[in-house]
């Protein structure tokens, strides 16, 4: 049995400065103290504000002469705003949600916490992040050793995967879609979501992390949570949401797997698509003048989880009654056949050009080349694919 894990038990102590403490005097001892992330200002057991060595090495102080200027003021001069401080007594997954709602770009390294004797401790969000890990991991691990014992459970894992994944064939502002998810082992590193914005606008994903199993789902099941995290506070652009998840990665992963991604927003009022792409395969575009289907070639970006600073471009493309819209993961590229020959983009491309109607009959005729060529079910990678099409 997993116990639950406390806030209090992960935070930092540290010393108290009073508000009159100078700025140089603060400075001495954030230098005394190397691994020292915040000092909380408190006045008679008031909780003033917190000072991070973040704000005050690489904000405050930047400018030439900086230290001049604030050296002998007192630190309370730098305070601003109200800080977060939770409650030591949450448990390490209410706290996340509550950093979420109060920081969900996550651009701060630490927050307070007020523990029961009524004084104030810092806990760094990479403690609490890797924490959740740790607790994720212990259930994970448990799960597996069940399995290896009651098969059934492992099949309801997966079903339960399967289960966050939207219901398609769908219909969205007059835009059809249909997925299909064919995992290589039980628990998928692929995932998609299709989540409507507005009366006018659907958003799709695709995406893909390194390697396969409890790891590679535990990513996934994160970039899920924190899709919804964005969306919820209103993020409605691919740009932004490949930004938004490469930062939780960053935090959760810490750079030991990437994730490919790719987001379009596709608008029936203006009869557009926007998309981004986080190092993923190109989308196709098949146009319902001319039936001819294309490559969209885009910025391809750096994978999620690569660089927490990177940027994401967008690309605008029309997108008309009868246009389909074609998202996958390299998984269908990649599959081989008996003699390690890959079905690669030619055969992707003549599968395609022989395909129209609907998007189920485009992603089942994808699966059945696919599959054929292989000359079995089975896939070594996992295989996604979603299928969006404006109708008349």
């Amino acid at each position: 049995m997993v116990t639950a894990t406390l806030l209090a038990s992960i935070t930092r102590p540290v010393p108290i400065i009073t508000p009159l403490a100078t700025v140089n005097q603060t400075i001495e001892l954030f230098q005394q103290q190397p691994h020292l992330l915040a000092l909380p200002v408190m006045e008679q057991q008031h909780l003033l504000g917190i000072i991070s060595r973040r704000e005050l090495f690489f904000r405050h102080l930047a400018k030439p002469f900086a230290r001049e200027l604030f050296g002998r003021k007192p630190v309370e001069t730098l305070l601003e705003g109200t800080p977060l401080v939770l409650a030591g007594e949450l448990e390490i997954s209410d706290a996340l949600n509550r950093l979420l709602l109060s920081d969900p770009q996550l651009e701060n390294d630490c927050f307070g916490v007020s523990l029961a004797d009524g004084s104030v401790a810092i806990a760094a969000v990479a403690d609490l992040m890797m924490a959740i890990s740790r607790s994720q991991a212990a259930l994970l691990d448990t799960l597996d050793r069940l399995s290896r014992r009651i098969r059934s459970e492992v099949e309801m894992a997966r079903q339960v995967q399967a289960a966050l994944l939207p219901a398609t064939p769908l219909v969205h502002a007059g835009i059809a879609v249909a997925a299909g998810l064919v995992n290589s082992t039980e628990i998928s590193g692929d995932f998609y979501d299709v989540f409507p914005l507005d009366e006018h606008r659907l958003g799709l994903l695709v995406a893909d992390v390194t390697g396969h199993g409890v790891q590679a789902g535990l990513v996934t099941t994160a970039a899920k949570a924190g899709l919804q995290t964005l969306l919820d506070n209103g993020v409605r652009t691919p740009s932004r949401i490949l930004s938004g998840i490469n930062r939780a990665l960053m935090v959760t992963a810490g750079g030991n797997l990437l994730m490919t991604a790719l987001i379009a927003v596709l608008d029936r009022q203006t009869k557009t698509a926007v998309i981004s792409s986080a190092g993923h395969p190109f989308p196709y575009r098949r146009q319902g003048g001319t039936g001819q289907w294309q490559l969209v070639a885009l910025e391809p970006g750096f994978p999620l989880g690569f660089d927490d600073s990177a940027d994401y471009d967008e690309t605008t493309i029309r997108f008309m009654p009868g246009d389909h819209l074609l998202l996958y993961s390299d998984g269908i590229q990649e599959a081989e056949d008996r003699q390690g020959v890959l079905f690669g983009e030619r055969a992707l491309m003549s599968t395609l050009r022989q395909t129209g109607g609907k998007p189920e009959q485009v992603r089942d005729a994808l699966l059945t080349a696919a599959r054929a060529f292989r000359g079995m079910d089975h896939f070594d990678d996992d295989v996604t694919l979603v299928v969006a099409q404006q109708e008349a």
